[in-house]
C-alpha cells in the first residue's frame, strides 16, 4: 500500500508512546544513544517524526541483507547526517522514515521488537486487522495485488505539469536529494519491484504494508473513536489532534518541491 504504511505504522507509534515507552518531546538519543553520532544528539521525536530530522536520504547503500537485520540496519540510520539543521527544515522521508521509527520502538520495548512485530501482536491481532509490515509466508500469493508501472519516469515526464516541475526533475536527477530518498536500497527504483516476495517479507514501514481496505478502515474507526482498546492515552492524542509543529523556516518541502505540513508521522491539511 506504499505511503498508506505510513499510517499504520503511526498507529504502532501512538500506542508505544501511550504506554510510556517515549515521549515526543524526549531526544531520540536519550533512547537510542548512538543516533546522536553526526550532530543529532538534540533531535527530539516531534523533529523525527515530522520529516524535519534531515534524514530522508541514507548515504550508505541499504541492501536487503541490511533490512533483514536490524542490527546492520540500526548502524545505518544512526550514523547519517542530516541534510539540514533538525527543525529548521523539513522533506518528506518517504522510505528512511519507518526505520526510524521502528528502531526507536526497539530501543525502547522491553521485548525489542521491530514495528512490524509491534504493529502485529498490538494493533493488527486486537483489533482483528487484516494487515502486515512484513508479509507472512503464509498469505497465499493469489491474494496480493500486482504493482504495475516498469515505466514509471517516462509516464512521470509525460504528466509533468500534474506534479511540482522541480520535484520532476529531482526524481530524474540521481544525484538530488529527491532521488536519493526514493533511490536507496536499489530495488526501490521501480515500483514493480515490490513484487518480489523477498520485498514483500521485509520490513518497509513507510512503503510495503500489505492489507485490506477494511483493515484500514477498522483501525482508522478506532483511533477516530478515541482508541480506547488500544489503550490510546487522551494525552497522545491531543497531541496527534492538534496543529503540526512547523518547522522554523517555513513549509517548503526539500524533497516534495512544494508546500507541505506534518504531524506525527505523515502529512496532516
Amino acid at each position: 500500500m506504499f505511503s498508506t504504511t505510513k499510517g499504520m505504522a503511526s498507529i504502532a507509534v501512538l500506542h508505544a508512546a501511550s504506554h510510556g515507552l517515549f515521549g515526543f518531546d524526549d531526544r531520540v538519543s536519550d533512547h537510542w544513544p548512538q543516533f546522536a553520532a553526526n550532530g543529532k544528539a538534540d533531535v527530539t521525536v516531534r523533529q523525527l517524526l515530522a520529516h524535519q530530522a534531515g534524514l530522508c536520504a541514507i548515504d550508505m547503500k541499504i541492501t536487503p541483507d541490511m533490512l533483514a537485520d536490524p542490527e546492520k540496519l540500526t548502524v545505518a540510520l544512526a550514523d547519517q547526517k542530516p541534510a539540514w539543521e533538525p527543525g529548521t527544515k523539513h522533506g518528506y522521508h518517504g522510505i528512511s522514515l519507518g526505520w526510524y521509527e521502528s528502531e526507536l520502538i526497539r530501543h525502547t520495548d522491553p521485548k525489542g521488537r521491530t514495528i512490524g512485530q509491534y504493529f502485529n501482536d498490538e494493533i493488527a491481532q486486537p483489533l482483528d486487522l487484516d494487515f502486515w509490515i512484513g508479509l507472512p509466508d503464509d498469505i497465499p500469493a493469489i491474494r496480493i495485488a500486482r504493482v504495475q508501472g516498469d515505466w514509471y519516469r517516462a509516464r512521470m515526464v509525460a504528466n509533468i505539469s500534474k506534479q511540482p516541475t522541480e520535484f520532476v526533475k529531482g526524481f530524474l536527477n540521481p544525484k538530488s536529494l529527491t532521488a536519493r530518498t526514493f533511490s536507496n536500497p536499489m530495488m526501490l527504483g521501480k515500483p514493480a519491484r515490490y513484487n518480489n516476495p523477498e520485498m514483500r517479507k521485509l520490513e518497509l514501514p513507510a512503503a510495503n504494508g500489505h492489507g485490506t481496505a477494511r483493515a484500514i478502515a477498522t483501525a482508522y474507526g478506532e483511533i477516530a473513536a478515541g482508541g480506547k482498546q488500544l489503550g490510546i492515552t487522551n494525552e497522545v492524542l491531543a497531541d496527534v489532534s492538534t496543529a503540526a509543529s512547523d518547522p522554523s523556516e517555513g513549509l517548503f518541502d526539500l524533497v516534495l518541491h512544494d508546500d507541505t505540513r506534518f504531524s506525527l508521522g505523515y502529512c496532516k491539511p
